[in-house]
């Protein structure tokens, strides 16, 4: 179920005083039917060619590149993560962060997406709300053969006159909060040069460290 969890992340993917409102004025588009729409269109192109999905992960690493990349406020997310760490960063450290830590996830993640072709993301309205500073999007992944849905709220904010996901909470534990915690523990330990760098190297025990801590909780 893990590397499920993240996988929403990869295909759509209440903190936002934490975060400065990078546009005034809200985007014309409603939230809740961005992430419906991008779900649905996800899951169509998966379903499309089930054979070229399972064998072909270029085929899928375009689909994350052209459809859910530009959704993702990845510098919002790091600042986020980084916490304290981000405001001491040099602005070098912060682009790296960004990098690695968007490279990392996409390595990790994207060519499990066929493995989970065959679920449904149920979009709730009535449990979704946007105000002057963000948006939450309540949704939950239809798991199907008798087990129960996994309930998924995605945090947005106004980036560009455009809305970008920073956060995810599903079941209940935040994405963000969960790297926070075993990310800072890292860069007391070891620096960020240190994080970084094994981000950069694709150490995917940073990716399962925080999971298994998440779901520890």
């Amino acid at each position: 179920m893990k590397s499920f969890i993240h996988l929403v992340l990869a295909t759509v993917v209440a903190l936002a005083t934490s975060v400065s409102v990078a546009n005034a004025s809200l985007p014309e588009q409603d939230p809740v039917d961005l992430v419906t729409r991008t779900a649905d269109e996800v899951l169509e192109k998966l379903r499309e060619d089930p054979e070229r999905t399972r064998e072909d992960p270029e085929f899928l690493f375009e689909l994350v590149d052209d459809i859910i990349l530009p959704l993702i406020d990845w510098q919002g997310m790091s600042r986020l993560i980084l916490a304290r760490h981000w405001r001491t960063a040099e602005p070098e450290q912060r682009e790296r962060f960004v990098k690695a830590f968007r490279g990392m996830l996409v390595r990790t993640y994207t060519q499990q997406m066929a493995e989970h072709m065959d679920k449904d993301i149920r979009v709730l309205p009535h449990r979704s709300f946007t105000d002057e500073r963000m948006a939450s999007v309540a949704s939950e992944i239809v798991m199907g053969q008798g087990q129960s849905n996994i309930s998924v709220n995605y945090s947005l904010r106004p980036v560009d006159g455009e809305w970008k996901v920073f956060d995810l909470t599903v079941e209940g534990l935040s994405f963000v909060t969960n790297f926070r915690t075993n990310f800072g523990a890292e860069v007391d330990r070891h620096g960020l040069d240190a994080l970084i760098t094994r981000l950069e190297e694709g150490d995917e025990s940073l990716i399962e460290d925080a999971v298994e801590a998440g779901q520890s909780q």
